[in-house]
């Protein structure tokens, strides 16, 4: 099926100025699966010039002879043998220019929007491009991207999004030049901290196969942390990866309670003072969303570091809204609990990130 139907009605009048466009179509657009030319004339209207143009581009052209009278319907005509997707006059007032195909038309039950922008922006480009060769239309070459246009400028999860530069300016605002990390993402977070000079030696249950200035990598288990010493790190970082520890998705091993032996590895590994930053989902209602992730409690994360570890603070990011809870001047538990548990009630949603600063006691 052709792409585009060019269409005409001529007569004695507009014969040889149609037919000269017609034949720049031709050579512009030709390619015998792409266009069609639907040339419709008066029957006992006979052209030299029309049976020529016929024969040479046998493949391309149509030719209807309808009566007289009919030619006033030219459009229903051309519509009952067009072959296109999308259709265009050539008629007397038709010049080729870059908006010559703003008039093309499409039957929407043949051809749905998004390919019709696409022949009609594909043509103009042809167009506009004639007899230059240094990135010319090649039909071997085409690669069809229909919807993009549709999308935003650019797709991000709120989330890790946000949370990446979050926490990596956190990081630099801490002065920090090294930092253990586990699990989180290196296409966010962690390539912003290499972007900023500061190396990160980075801890996963799968095998990277990259090599990256700044980077190392140990391949291990959260749970255990067996290439680590106690007392042994000033720094770690774990954003949106305790969640899944234990559920067997990125090949880890089943384990119940992953993510609580984690925790307990984290307090193990880390130096009197030592800064954890650790993020998870939060939400009104715990839970388990097996084999994808848990969603935890703000309270919960706290309890389980309680007491070797002391909450400095707590940051949610709710869709694009960020709110930072500040507990530094304010070590008493109870009270902290009361903030969390407030918090959580009245402001949490049921899917929201939250991003704890914890300092080893």
């Amino acid at each position: 099926m052709a792409e585009v139907t060019f269409w005409t009605s001529i007569s004695n009048d507009n014969a040889k100025d149609v037919l000269q466009k017609l034949r720049r179509v031709m050579e512009i657009f030709y390619n015998k699966e792409d266009i069609e030319i639907l040339v419709i004339k008066a029957s006992g209207f006979d052209c030299d010039d029309i049976s020529t143009f016929e024969q040479e581009y046998t493949e391309n052209v149509i030719l209807v002879d309808v009566e007289q009278e009919s030619m006033e319907n030219a459009q229903d005509i051309m519509l009952e043998y067009a072959n296109g997707f999308c259709f265009l006059e050539i008629d007397d007032a038709f010049s080729f220019g870059p908006d010559c195909f703003d008039k093309l038309l499409y039957d929407a039950n043949i051809c749905d929007e998004d390919t019709f922008k696409y022949i009609r922006n594909k043509y103009t480009y042809i167009l506009m491009g004639n007899g230059d060769k240094s990135f010319s239309y090649d039909k071997s070459y085409e690669h069809k991207c229909l919807a993009d246009y549709r999308e935003n400028a650019g797709s991000i999860d709120t989330h890790y999004f946000y949370q990446d530069i979050y926490v990596a300016s956190k990081v630099r605002e801490l002065g920090i030049r090294h930092i253990y990390d586990i699990g989180s993402r290196i296409d966010g977070y962690i390539s912003h901290l290499l972007s900023m000079d500061i190396a990160v030696t980075m801890i996963d249950v799968r095998p990277l196969d990259y090599i990256v200035k700044g980077l190392d990598f140990i391949q291990g288990n959260a749970t255990e942390l067996s290439d680590i010493g106690d007392s042994s790190l000033e720094y770690l970082s774990c954003l949106h990866a305790l969640e899944h520890f234990g559920l067997g998705r990125y090949g880890d091993p089943m384990d119940y309670y992953g993510w609580k032996r984690a925790l307990e590895q984290y307090k193990r590994v880390l130096k009197q003072s030592g800064i954890l930053i650790l993020s998870v989902p939060v939400g009104k209602t715990e839970r388990v969303c097996f084999n994808a992730h848990r969603i935890f409690n703000p309270a919960t994360i706290v309890n389980e570091l309680n007491p070797e570890m002391s909450l400095l603070e707590f940051t949610c990011i709710h869709d694009t809204r960020t709110t930072t809870l500040d507990f530094v001047s304010n070590r008493d538990y109870e009270k902290m609990q009361n903030v969390l548990d407030e918090y959580t009630r009245n402001k949490l949603g049921e899917y929201d990130c939250g991003i704890f600063v914890f300092e080893r006691c």
